[in-house]
């Protein structure tokens, strides 16, 4: 009976034991990352009613499309609010305020880093009775800063044509970015190349960010850290010129890369990207002579992603609302 009930205790010792690091574990990867948040950006904007008067303690709720982000505050004494931090992507905003008509906008974009301004107008009438506006009739036109920049966004990296499968490669889409790598065919590592001159600036004297931290390889101000693959990148945005003090160290251009993140559904990708010299044209001076056949080139870029909601049914996150990765 003895040895039965030691081999009981040590049976709970071990469980004991494996719950702890669990939870360490679920508490490692809910806690956020002390970075920068300069790849973040923020939605503000003016409560009132018709009359323009500001109206005070209205309920502003931010949610992502997807589900997976929420927060909320309240207009101030001058009927503003703010609600900052958020990282790129399209959400839907609800205003409630006693005595005045709900009020939705739906579909609303925020692209990396970007201050938007939403200001809201209520109507008087029953809360259970709903003005809704879509994005685009939202934000038509930059109020919140004289920046010069432009979004590279997910489709167009996912659609357009690389060699080399570097994302640099289209920072060339912003206007006022001028390639000077020299190179025909992106590579990354020490090989890489980041000589992209942006509004005239030196090409050495540019700041590039991923995830709010500095990849700027700082030895040799030639390279990255980090060359994230382009089925990694949400999108990224490259400021060439005037924007605020908060990016520093460097007085050239700044490129801000935001990587996926995972939602409240498992989604996931397989690829590969293939070049052959069996694919390609013969050269124009070899003609049909056999004696001079195609350079051989193979090259295979392939890989996956996965991303999703970290939980355990019935202990943790059951909802699949917070904690998630890719």
């Amino acid at each position: 009976m003895k040895e039965n009930s030691n081999l009981s205790n040590l049976r709970k010792n071990i469980l004991g034991v494996a719950w702890l690091w669990l939870g360490v574990l679920l508490m490692a990867l809910a806690l956020p990352l002390a970075l920068p948040a300069q790849d973040t950006g923020y939605i503000s904007g003016t409560v009132t009613d018709k009359s323009g008067a500001s109206i005070v303690g209205a309920d502003i709720v931010i949610t992502s499309a997807d589900g997976s982000l929420t927060r909320s505050t309240a207009t101030n004494a001058g009927g503003a609010y703010v609600v900052a931090a958020l990282p790129g992507g399209t959400y839907n905003l609800a205003v409630t305020a006693k005595g005045f008509q709900k009020f939705s906008a739906t579909k609303v974009v925020l692209d990396v880093a970007q201050k938007i301004r939403v200001d809201v107008q209520l109507t008087v009438g029953e809360i259970n009775e709903v003005i809704e506006v879509t994005g685009e009739s939202v934000v038509q036109v930059e109020t919140q800063s004289s920046e010069l920049s432009g979004t590279v966004t997910g489709k167009q990296i996912d659609q357009l044509v690389l060699n080399g499968r570097n994302f640099t490669q289209l920072v060339n889409l912003v206007p006022g970015v001028v390639n000077q790598t020299g190179q025909d065919e992106g590579t990354v590592g020490i090989y890489g190349n980041v000589a992209f001159s942006m509004n005239g600036g030196r090409t050495e004297y540019n700041n590039w960010e991923l995830d709010g931290g500095d990849n700027m390889d700082n030895g040799s101000n030639a390279t990255l850290n980090v060359y994230p693959n382009p089925e990694a990148i949400a999108e990224f945005k490259v400021l060439t010129s005037n924007y605020g003090a908060q990016y520093g160290r460097n007085g050239s251009g700044t490129v801000e890369v935001e990587t996926k993140s995972g939602g409240s559904s498992f989604h996931g990708s397989a690829f590969e990207y293939l070049r052959n010299d069996v694919f390609n044209a013969r050269p124009w001076e070899s003609g049909n002579d056999p004696a001079h056949p195609n350079p051989p080139y193979k090259k295979h870029d392939f890989g996956y992603t996965v991303g999703g909601p970290v939980y355990l049914p019935n202990h943790y996150n059951a909802d699949k609302k917070k904690t998630f990765f890719f």
